[in-house]
């Protein structure tokens, strides 16, 4: 992608409230979403199966702490860093560098596998809301389509390995 894209996509969300307040619901809210069921579900294991609590939660922790050092090492600029454009990032001040991989798409798509292992159903819910999220990251300028990508299949594969390791 190149600047002329970025800026077609994000003007596209900037002449419409409607359009934006999707982005917005979507971008941020979603997170949320996710997280706080995951919240839940962290709760209900502590309760029901307190043997399953340490993977269900070290899972999604290690994915996190991994990609959040990979961020540093790599330090990758984003693209409204790149391509000198006004992201939309719904904070007053938007961040530098650690575009790769996404975090927001690598915990969204590693919190739905441990909630497939918990409902299957739940857990493609959340998957669809993790790739809404992750499109979301590109469309408002923060991410490349690669950062969300590397998120998320790290996110799905650390998830497989870690929630259904009898596949390997």
């Amino acid at each position: 992608m190149n600047r002329n894209a970025y800026l077609k996509m994000t003007g596209f969300f900037k002449a419409s409230r409607q359009r934006y307040n999707l982005l917005f619901m979507v971008s941020r809210v979603f997170p949320w979403i996710i997280a706080g069921i995951y919240g839940v579900l962290c709760i209900l294991t502590a309760l029901a199966w307190p043997g399953r609590l340490v993977r269900f939660m070290g899972v999604p922790l290690a994915v996190f702490l991994l990609v959040t050092a990979a961020r540093v090492v790599i330090h990758r600029k984003r693209p409204y860093e790149t391509f000198r454009f006004t992201p939309i990032t719904f904070q007053k001040k938007p961040k530098k560098g650690k575009s790769f991989p996404s975090r927001h798409t690598a915990s969204a798509s590693v919190i739905a596998a441990a909630c497939m292992s918990f409902d299957m159903q739940l857990g493609q819910i959340l998957l669809v809301m993790a790739v809404l999220v992750a499109i979301s990251r590109v469309l408002c300028g923060v991410h490349y389509i690669s950062d969300v990508a590397a998120g998320f299949a790290f996110g799905i594969i650390v998830g497989i390995i870690g929630f259904y390791p009898f596949i390997f």
